[in-house]
């Protein structure tokens, strides 16, 4: 049976460990957009993992920068570019200003710039990223509580608690104690695929793994499945 676990180690981040009987010996990846992860063999521990990883430290910070710059290479947000959230849509507005601003108004946000500056302007691009990323934050607060709680009623699921977190592994995750983790970045998928997400986590309350029992589970609660898993590769879990 697969497991998963997230583990924060210093000077590094955030690395996704994986757990599997495929895994024949440890090997650490680093992609853009996915972070940092480790597959691990079912018979090495995870102390052994993490011992691994600061043993190849450098070498996974020297790549961590190749796959920023990738990631930074991937999306310049301009006013041609259509970006929304699920409430909001990105409004970009040069004036005669002399700093950048950002407010949320009648369903948009708007981010204010000084006339002589480029749209391409990397302290700017980063500006609009972190607005962009606070905005998804307050509509995952507002929203993400609600639903999955009116999913687990309707579907007779328990679930301890829900943390709401800006990952760039998962869109989502459950643990041992159903305590569930949740992407703010949800709120950048059509209703349909946010919500098999949110199901996929509540079915793990029953269902620790991937097996035929899970999907079968899943499949019971979230129509066209096999659809909507194929649709949601066309989406990643940054902005960038």
């Amino acid at each position: 049976m697969p497991e998963e676990k997230i583990i924060v180690i210093k000077e590094i981040g955030e690395i996704l460990f994986k757990k599997s009987k495929r895994f024949k010996r440890l090997s650490v990846r680093i992609a853009p957009n996915k972070g940092v992860w480790v597959n691990v063999p079912f018979t090495i521990s995870y102390k052994e993992a993490i011992h691994f990883s600061l043993q190849n430290k450098e070498w996974i910070k020297k790549n961590q920068i190749r796959a920023k710059a990738k990631e930074s290479n991937q999306s310049i947000f301009s006013p041609e570019i259509e970006f929304k959230t699920r409430f909001h849509k990105l409004q970009l507005c040069p004036a005669d200003v002399n700093n950048y601003s950002a407010k949320l108004s009648d369903g948009n946000l708007q981010v204010t710039y000084p006339l002589g500056c480029t749209i391409e302007n990397k302290e700017l691009q980063s500006f609009i990223q972190n607005s962009i990323i606070e905005t998804l934050r307050r509509e995952a607060n507002y929203y993400l509580p609600k639903r999955i709680k009116q999913l687990a009623e309707t579907c007779g699921f328990n679930y301890q608690s829900l943390t709401i977190k800006n990952t760039k592994s998962r869109w989502g995750s459950c643990s041992h104690d159903n305590k569930i983790n949740l992407n703010l970045h949800l709120m950048r998928l059509p209703h349909e695929l946010c919500d098999m997400v949110i199901l996929h986590e509540l079915c793990h309350t029953i269902v620790k793994n991937h097996s035929k029992d899970f999907y079968h589970l899943l499949e019971q609660h979230c129509s066209e499945l096999k659809r909507k898993r194929k649709a949601i590769k066309n989406y990643s879990t940054t902005i960038y």
